[in-house]
């Protein structure tokens, strides 16, 4: 069994807040692979946490996700 990797979310967050949109992709693509989950069910648990974060890393967070569903559209 492979190891899951415990700071995706916080790379994830990183990612979102520096608007790196590539790096984003390939973080909650890499979640959903580990969890092995969808990557919609991965987006909404990415929701769900965000609303524990500051505004500007939950408005990140949220608009990041937008903008990934968009690209999967």
């Amino acid at each position: 069994m492979k190891e899951i990797d415990l700071s995706l979310p916080s790379k994830f967050i990183d990612a979102s807040v520096k608007m790196n949109f590539d790096e984003a992709y390939r973080l909650v693509k890499l979640m959903a692979k580990q969890h092995h989950r969808s990557l919609e069910q991965e987006f909404l648990t990415l929701k769900y946490a965000a609303s524990a974060l500051s505004n500007t890393e939950r408005v990140a967070v949220l608009l990041m996700i937008k903008d990934i569903r968009k690209y999967e559209a």
